[in-house]
Formats: structure tokens, sequence, C-alpha cells
């Protein structure tokens, strides 16, 4: 069964999971309005209700929908950018709401079809990419489950973050390889643009002494530094960390503290979290392979994450939902080549059925 085939079956699978998600959440929080996640105390709150008019109301500051939603009525952030904080750290994660506003054509309701479009669109095309990329290491297209039935993608779809597009932008790139090299590139260069973190994988794959390796990480981290410097100049804290870094493990310490206090739920996607951290610590530094050093970058960034990160669920669960998706592929019996030029797939198992490309 081809690789094509396994991608445009899982990608329709995707779609349809996606948007029953999706339909599934606006139910719960009272409409489609809901799925923005406005907080009552929000600073964005007005501008979003001048837009959408009354609409459902989450708790307190809310979720960072509303903020895409937000950044999308202004791309600039000449207005939007004083309501929020640290405007820069928010714009790092421009390609979403580039994207579903159609590069600023869209306001108001289009706007929030937008954004639910460019959802559905990245879970599927993680899905159809991840069984596509298994099927050509040589494992079962049902890796896909790794995107399907990840805790940390549901959130990302129900919530209408940028970590879906990241992640389809992420498959995509690995996808490419093999390709020629601007390719992969470029794929993994506009998944830092949908969420900065991103560019963990191609630096990962650019460990190595091969020029084509450094390009992979090297495009996509002076792009990344470009936009940032940019925002730095415009917005200030285009740099910025807010908060996000602790030393290793102090994040998970500190964070500990407040996991009694979680429900259920919380602590379905903790336990997420920290399995997927355990496994990718584990399998990055106890078996070689074709992603050992993107596995071993996410779970470092894990490491080194700060309780802000680690205090509840939610947050580690979205924020290392690509290593379980890596760590799937991670068991291929072949490794996708980096090149310059379109060419076979290169096989370098070893006796244990490890790669080391």
């Amino acid at each position: 069964m081809s690789a094509l085939s396994a991608f445009i079956r899982w990608a329709a699978i995707g779609a349809v999971a996606s948007a029953i998600l999706l339909w599934a959440q606006s139910e719960a929080v009272g409409g489609v309005e809901g799925l923005l996640q406005v907080g009552e105390t929000s600073d964005v709150r007005p501008l979003i209700e001048s837009e959408l008019g009354t609409i459902p109301l989450a708790p307190g500051p809310g979720h960072d929908g509303q903020i895409y939603y937000a950044i999308a009525l202004d791309l600039s952030g000449e207005e939007v950018g004083p309501l929020l904080d640290h405007a820069g750290y928010r714009y790092r994660r421009i390609l979403y709401p580039l994207l579903a506003s159609g590069i600023g054509l869209l306001e108001g309701t289009p706007l929030l079809i937008g954004m639910i479009v460019v959802t559905i669109v990245s879970a599927a095309v993680a899905t159809g990419a991840t069984a596509y990329l298994a099927t050509r290491v040589g494992i079962s297209e049902w890796a896909a489950l790794a995107v399907l039935l990840n805790p940390g993608m549901w959130l990302s779809i129900r919530l209408l973050t940028s970590d879906t597009l990241a992640l389809a932008l992420m498959t995509v790139g690995l996808m490419a390889l093999g390709a020629r090299a601007t390719l992969p590139a470029a794929g993994f260069a506009l998944s830092t643009l949908a969420k900065d973190v991103f560019v963990v994988t191609p630096i990962g794959l650019g460990v190595g002494r091969g020029r084509r390796r450094w390009g992979l990480g090297g495009f996509s981290l002076l792009v990344l530094l470009a936009w940032m410097t940019w925002l730095t100049v415009t917005l200030g804290d285009g740099f910025t960390g807010r908060g996000n870094l602790a030393l290793p493990f102090m994040g998970i310490i500190d964070g500990s503290a407040n996991w009694p206090n979680l429900d259920a739920e919380e602590m379905v996607y903790l336990g997420f979290g920290l399995v997927t951290v355990l496994a990718g610590l584990v399998i990055g530094i106890g078996r070689s392979s074709w992603l050992r050093w993107p596995i071993l970058g996410w779970t470092g960034l894990a490491l080194i994450s700060s309780n802000w990160v680690w205090d509840f669920g939610n947050n580690a669960a979205r924020a290392f939902a690509p290593l379980a998706v890596l760590i799937v592929l991670s068991f291929g019996r072949e490794a996708l080549p980096i090149s310059d030029a379109p060419q076979a797939m290169a096989v370098t198992a070893d006796s244990s059925g490890s790669v080391d490309p």
C-alpha cells in the first residue's frame, strides 16, 4: 500500500475527527464563539466583542484562542500589542493568525471560521503526514494514532492554538526529507513561525557533520531570529522567554506542588506529558535512530521548562505533544535521507534494527 494513499486516508480521518472534536467543544462552551475562550477579565474582550457581539465567556483571563484572534485582527501589533502581556512573545507565533485571517483580510465571524478551517486542515495534514512517514520508514501507518490519540493535540484543536499548525508543518518538513533541501528547510522554518519552540526539530536533525544537515537547523534558526529581531524593534520583548524556562528539573519539582489540586482530566494530561518526556529520555539515550537528536532536543526542552509549563497538565500535554509523534516514528527500520536532490531511501540499520543515518 503506497505512502500517498496512507496520507490521503488518514488525512481524511484526521479532518473528520478534528471537526467532530470542535463541534463537541462548541456545544460544551455555548457556541462557536466560545471556542475562543475569551476571559471575563481579558484585556482583549472588548475588542473581540466589538467584532462578534455577545459571546460566551470563560472564567478569569481565558485562554490562548482569544489571543490569536486578536492578533489576526491587527497583524502589525500597533493596536493589539499594548493589550497583551509580552506582545513580542505573542507575536512570535504569527503564522496561525496570518493564515486564518487570509493575510489580514478577514474579520468578525469569517475570521473565526478561518481559525477553525486552518485548525482542521492542520490536523488532517499532521495525521496524514505521520501515516505517510510511517509507511516510508517501514512501520505501520497506524502510527498516525500518535496524532489522533494525542491528548496534547486534542487540547490544541479544542482551544484553537497554533500547536496544530506547527505540528502539521513539522511533519511536512519530515515528509520532504530526501527532496531538495530547500523544501524541508521551508517546512521547518514555517513551523517555527507557527510556534517558535518547533525549531528544536530541525536543529536536532541538523546534528552531524554534513552541510545539508546544518542547513535544516540553520535556516529555521535564522528565520526565527530575524523575526524575533523585528519584533524587538517594533513591539519589544521579541526574545523574551516569558518565564517558561528554568534550571533543569526545577520546573517539574516546583510544578509538583500544584499537582494535588488538579482534577482528573488535568491529571490525565499531566500523566501524558510526564510519560512522554520520560519515554523520550529513555529512547533518546538508549536507542540510536534517525530522530534521536530531535527527541533528545524536545526532552531537554521539557527538563528546562519552568513550573509555568508543569503546574497544569494541559500546558505540558500541548507543549510536548510533538515528542510523542517523533518517538513513534523513530522506531522505523529505515531513515529518511537529507539531500539536495531526490534520491532513494537510505537504509543504515544495524543488527539490532536501530538506525544511525
